[in-house]
């Protein structure tokens, strides 16, 4: 099992778009995480799960990737916790500049602590650090058929067992 490290305080890394294994599925993933192992490990199991990744290190870069439109975003996954801009502003960004852009959120932190400000949304997918590639995969294919939760649908526990994978984040009470 491939799992993803928790985040450590390594030097940032320059986008990169494109990991893909070939004759597998067009869909392409953007990946915003500041650490660059976890950017890497996380683009690589996106890429053997057959999908196209494109990798940015930041919001700023995330935001660039979208607004540039060279290859079409199908899905994107975000660390919640970054400088500068963190993935829950993200999240609301994309929502107003691109709605309909699914997005899941991600920490090393519990949805709890990470989203204390309130939630991205009822139903926003959370993936808590580390997980499997096969966490990852599964819901990754689950959201782009359409059979998980994305922004405005109902909430569902349908990945609950497979690897920390919450679809909505618990609410502070």
């Amino acid at each position: 099992m491939t799992a993803v490290p928790a985040p450590s305080s390594a030097p940032t890394a320059q986008p990169s778009v494109g990991r893909q294994v070939p004759g597998r599925s067009q869909r392409c993933i953007l990946v915003v995480d500041d650490e660059p192992v976890v950017l890497a490990v996380t683009t690589r199991i996106l890429a053997d799960a057959g999908y196209l990744a494109v990798e940015a290190p930041n919001a700023r870069e995330a935001l660039r990737v979208l607004e540039l439109g060279d290859q079409p975003i199908d899905l994107v996954i975000t660390d919640v916790v970054m400088p500068e801009t963190d993935g829950h502003a993200l999240g609301r960004l994309i929502a107003e500049r691109h709605p309909g852009l699914p997005v899941v959120y991600m920490s090393a932190y519990p949805a709890g602590d990470v989203f204390h400000r309130g939630p991205p949304g009822a139903s926003a997918p959370f993936l808590l650090k580390p997980f499997s590639a096969e966490a990852l995969a599964a819901l990754v294919r689950d959201l782009l058929a359409g059979n998980a939760v994305t922004s405005g649908r109902s909430p569902t526990c349908e990945h609950a067992d497979r690897g920390h994978i919450l679809t909505s984040p618990p609410q502070q009470s």
